[in-house]
C-alpha cells in the first residue's frame, strides 16, 4: 500500500585484548552511538502506556488494536485476528503469541554469557543506554508438536533524531537491537538479524520499525499511518458525528484549520486539523492531520494520514 502515497564506554584500559574479542564474538558489545549530528533534545522517556481500544495502522495496511492492558502487559490482535501479548516494552517480542496452526510462549532474562552483569532494558529511553536479555521459547503446533528455541539480543539506544513519516514528522529516540543465534553447544553465536525502533514519545509508540536480516530474507519496512484513538463508551450516535467532524475538517478546512466536536454529556471534546496535503501517485488527494481530545480524564492527541476516496469520502486505508 505504500506505493499509493508519494514519499514525502569507551571500554576500561585494563580489559585485556582477548576478553574484548569474545565480547564481540558473542555480541556483547554495545552498538556504538551515532557519530553524525547531533539530534533533537528529548527528556528520558518511561515505557509507553496503552489506552484499551487505540489502533495503530501502519502503511502497509496491517494494523493493530490494544484489546487488553493490565500491569506490565498489554495485548493486541492484528488484522488477521492473530493475539500476542506481552510487556510494553516492544523491543522484546510477545511473550505469548496465538495463530491459526500454532502459538508460542517465550521467557526473557539476564544473559548468562556475559563477563559482567548488564541491564535487561533500555527504559527509561536516554542516549546511550544499552540491554542484553536472552530470549527462549516453545512452538506448538495444532498436531501437539513440540520444538523449542534460544536467541540473544543486545539493544543501545543510538541516540535522537527527526524522522518522517505518513503520520507525520516526530522527535524520536532511536534504538537498535541485534539478535544472535546460539547454536546447541552454546559456544558461538551468530548474527541473525538487527531491527531498528524510531520511538515518537509525542505519540507513545514506535512510528517506524525497520529490520535487516542476516539470512535469506527480504528487509521489512512499517511505518505508522495513523493511530485511532479509542471510543469506548461512546454512543453509535456520538460516533456518528465525530465521523462528520471529521470529515468535514479534511473535506473544507484549509491547513491550520480545526473543526471541534464536543459533548456535554460525555464530558468530551476533539479537535480535527489538516496540517498538510499531498496527490497520491493515482491522483487522489491525502493530508495529514492531528486530533486533539479532551477527556475526563486527561488530554490525548492523536496523528494520521487520510486519503481521499473516489466517492469523496476520506478513509484511512487498512486491510
Amino acid at each position: 500500500m505504500n506505493k499509493i502515497f508519494v514519499k514525502l564506554s569507551q571500554a576500561r584500559k585494563t580489559i585485556s585484548t582477548c576478553i574484548l574479542l569474545a565480547l564481540l564474538v558473542c555480541g556483547c558489545a554495545a552498538i556504538p552511538a551515532s557519530s553524525g549530528p547531533a539530534g533533537p533534545r528529548l527528556e528520558p522517556a518511561p515505557l509507553p502506556s496503552y489506552s484499551l481500544g487505540t489502533t495503530f495502522v501502519y502503511t502497509d495496511g496491517k494494523w493493530e488494536t490494544v484489546i487488553d492492558t493490565a500491569p506490565g502487559m498489554v495485548t493486541l490482535k492484528d488484522h488477521r485476528n492473530y493475539i500476542f501479548s506481552g510487556s510494553p516494552d516492544f523491543t522484546y517480542r510477545p511473550s505469548k503469541w496465538e495463530g491459526k496452526t500454532r502459538s508460542v510462549t517465550r521467557q526473557f532474562k539476564s544473559r548468562t554469557d556475559l563477563y559482567a552483569r548488564s541491564a535487561t532494558r533500555v527504559w527509561p529511553l536516554g542516549a546511550g543506554n544499552f540491554a542484553n536479555y536472552s530470549e527462549t521459547g516453545t512452538w506448538l503446533e495444532k498436531d501437539g508438536t513440540k520444538s523449542s528455541y534460544r536467541t540473544d539480543w543486545s539493544c543501545t539506544v543510538t541516540g535522537t533524531e527527526r524522522v518522517a513519516v505518513m503520520a507525520g514528522d516526530f522527535d524520536t529516540f532511536k534504538i537498535i537491537c541485534r539478535r544472535y543465534y546460539v547454536s546447541s553447544n552454546k559456544n558461538r553465536s551468530h548474527l541473525r538479524e538487527e531491527k531498528t525502533w524510531n520511538y515518537a514519545p509525542a505519540v507513545g509508540h514506535y512510528v517506524l520499525a525497520t529490520t535487516k536480516y542476516y539470512y535469506d530474507k527480504k528487509p521489512r519496512r512499517q511505518e505508522l499511518l495513523a493511530v485511532l484513538p479509542p471510543l469506548n463508551g461512546f454512543s453509535a450516535g456520538a460516533r456518528r458525528q465525530l465521523e462528520r467532524s471529521f470529515q468535514q475538517a479534511l473535506e473544507h478546512k484549509k491547513s491550520g484549520q480545526a473543526v471541534r466536536w464536543s459533548s456535554a454529556k460525555l464530558r468530551a471534546s476533539v479537535e480535527t486539523m489538516p496540517t498538510q496535503t499531498f496527490k497520491t501517485v493515482e491522483g487522489s488527494y491525502s493530508r495529514r492531520y492531528v486530533q486533539k481530545w479532551t477527556l475526563p480524564n486527561g488530554q490525548r492527541t492523536y496523528y494520521g494520514m487520510a486519503v481521499r476516496n473516489t466517492t469523496g469520502v476520506w478513509t484511512i486505508p487498512r486491510r
